[in-house]
């Protein structure tokens, strides 16, 4: 017998047959156009929900090797009430899932340095805030701010006593070997806090010193002295010059 013929004489005899012979059936020739069905209605649904929610962020921070304590949230809204932010619509970030240990470079190390690296690159990092390990790996390779032309002169006056520095006279040293593969030259590092011993001293950093407040909501060993350093190229200045003045603030 054909099978277009077969299949007739089946779909003809269920009409007369059992909720549970029809159930069957249903579940043989149908289950998975069904299931592929609601699959891919959940998809778009969700889809639609994330563009339709999804909020701007405008201001995002990365928080290098802090802990997260359970008032962070609390933290980050004061902020954006203190800087004007509408979180209706938008979303400032205070990312703390960044860990670094150049010592060891284990996975969290190196897919957080591909995580900087990529933000970075694709312009949305505005401000780092690590420890002095961590910042010097950073700042010594041109990635941050020369604070002297970010800063307002209230906010330059208010936090000179506190700057980080790097000697860009090292900085230009070691590109320098690096483009003539000098695999000789070992960069020296002067104290970031002395600028005196510096050729050509510039500011990239702020210590948070009296910072208490961004203490509390993220923990860092008590040794460790924090730094906030803007990165070069971010494309929120104001909202970073509002986050600067926060910190100072509280």
């Amino acid at each position: 017998m054909p099978v277009m013929d077969e299949f007739k004489e089946e779909r003809e005899s269920l009409k007369h047959g059992t909720f549970k012979q029809k159930f069957s059936y249903f579940c043989d020739y149908y289950k998975w156009h069904v299931i592929v069905t609601i699959a891919a209605t959940v998809f778009v649904i969700s889809l639609i929900v994330q563009i339709v929610t999804r909020k701007d962020i405008v201001f995002y921070a990365a928080v290098i090797n802090g802990l997260e304590m359970p008032n962070a949230t609390e933290y980050v809204q004061s902020f954006a009430e203190y800087a004007g932010v509408d979180t209706d619509k938008n979303q400032v970030l205070l990312d703390a899932s960044l860990h670094l240990n150049f010592s060891v470079l284990d996975q969290q190390t190196i897919g957080s340095s591909q995580k900087l690296v990529a933000y970075i690159a694709g312009r949305d990092v505005d401000v780092f805030i690590g420890d002095e390990t961590v910042m010097e790996s950073y700042a010594n390779n041109e990635t941050f701010h020369d604070l002297s032309k970010f800063l307002s002169p209230e906010q330059y006056t208010k936090c000179e006593p506190y700057f980080y520095y790097i000697d860009q006279a090292v900085v230009d040293e070691k590109m320098a070997a690096q483009k003539t593969m000098n695999n000789d030259y070992i960069a020296q590092y002067p104290d970031p806090r002395n600028p005196e011993a510096m050729r050509n001293p510039v500011p990239v950093g702020i210590y948070l010193d009296n910072t208490q407040a961004l203490k509390d909501n993220y923990y860092y060993e008590e040794d460790k002295d924090i730094i906030l350093s803007v990165v070069a190229n971010t494309e929120r200045p104001e909202t970073t010059s509002k986050f600067i003045d926060f910190l100072l603030d509280n």
